[in-house]
């Protein structure tokens, strides 16, 4: 599986969710600052085939973060909400197909930290997946 595979199944199922604000995509132009907006970031973990030989399917780990961006001195409520409603779009277990095959399983889904990011309140939210 391609990681631009995993990237976009992601995506696409949280751009299923209605009624989220406006998402800012990694490596581009954000345009007008938004606030509240969603941070879209992949983290990859490993590409690990299980097979000794080689030859094997690849199985990739990683997350996807979504950072909800609001403002600063707010209640922190209308992103703790959001945040739960976000994880709750990627139940444990979900499974997503891949454009060009393959498989994302959706491992878990759990809500950081929140903390100050200059004028910006930062609530991520973590995606765990294994896709193959």
């Amino acid at each position: 599986m391609k990681e631009a595979d995993i990237s976009k199944a992601l995506r696409e199922r949280l751009e299923a969710k209605a009624g989220l604000p406006p998402i800012v995509y990694e490596n581009k132009d954000s345009g007008a600052v938004v606030r509240p907006r969603l941070v879209l970031t992949m983290v990859r973990g490993s590409r690990v085939d299980p097979t000794l030989t080689g030859g094997g399917t690849t199985r990739h780990t990683g997350f996807m973060q979504v950072s909800i961006v609001s403002e600063l001195d707010q209640h922190a409520f209308p992103s703790e909400n959001l945040a739960d409603d976000i994880a709750d779009h990627f139940p444990r277990g979900l499974k997503l197909a891949g454009e060009s095959g393959g498989t994302v399983t959706i491992s878990g889904a759990e809500i950081g930290i929140a903390y100050r990011d200059g004028p910006d309140w930062r609530l991520p939210v973590k995606i765990d997946y294994l896709a193959s």
